[in-house]
């Protein structure tokens, strides 16, 4: 079987070549009742700080189950920050705004509280189990990590590089691509559904290296406005412009 055939399951503790690692009921529940997977089948084990490797299950009993760490496949690369200020939406959709965010290769996710906020807390466990699942189906190493809820006016006080906004009051000609070079650190600013208020676009310009983007003349949903504010970021940063 090629190694890319092979499920993958992140693992937040050390991992080493030639190791034997005792999973808990958590692991064993999914990789024997989901994936089916049995005594001396193979998957592959990972997380960002010592890489990817491949196990191979040498024991399963009620409570637990042994794997070999036989292989080691691939080490952690550092990722350009691209940091994602997410303004709180309905559950589902927040999900699916995330999910796309860590697709997207996003290194860290806000949640943010804004005056037009219809909802002003989030499920922090939905919220990881979404990113580690998006992190598996990517291939990438390191999961975003997430932060606790801020208020949308403080989004400032703790980033650096440059603050980017969607806007939809924007004109269409301050796009991403004016902005020319994005390989630097990143925070993108996305609103609730409704937008931002008066206020907060009147605070906006007082922060240093913020810029206001327009996403095009479509009204977009929160979450198609993530997908393509990321999209576009990452399509910039591989075009070396």
């Amino acid at each position: 079987m090629k190694i890319s055939n092979l499920n993958r399951i992140y693992f937040n503790c050390t991992l080493s070549k030639g190791s034997i690692i005792n999973l808990n009921e958590k692991y064993l529940h999914y990789l024997k009742n989901v994936l089916r997977l049995k005594i001396n089948d193979q998957f592959r084990i990972f997380n960002g700080t010592e890489g990817e490797f491949i196990a191979t299950i040498i024991d399963i009993t009620k409570n637990n189950i042994s794997i070999n760490l036989s292989d080691f496949i691939r080490k952690p690369t550092t990722e350009v920050e691209l940091t994602l200020g997410l303004c709180i939406i309905k559950p589902d959709k927040m999900i699916d705004a995330i999910n796309m965010a860590v697709q997207l290769g996003v290194t860290k996710i806000i949640p943010l509280t804004s005056q037009r906020s219809q909802f002003k807390e989030v499920n922090n466990d939905r919220l990881l189990k979404c990113i580690i699942e998006a992190t598996e189906q990517t291939e990438r190493l390191s999961p975003p990590t997430l932060s606790t809820t801020k208020l949308l006016k403080r989004f400032n006080k703790e980033m650096n590089g440059i603050i980017i906004y969607a806007n939809e009051n924007e004109s269409e000609s301050n796009s991403l691509i004016k902005l020319g070079n994005l390989k630097s650190n990143i925070s993108l600013i996305i609103g609730p559904e409704g937008g931002f208020s008066d206020e907060e676009l009147s605070i906006f310009p007082l922060w240093d290296n913020t810029f206001s983007i327009s996403l095009g003349s479509n009204i977009l949903r929160t979450e198609t406005a993530v997908a393509t504010a990321l999209a576009q970021i990452m399509l910039i940063r591989n075009m070396n412009i």
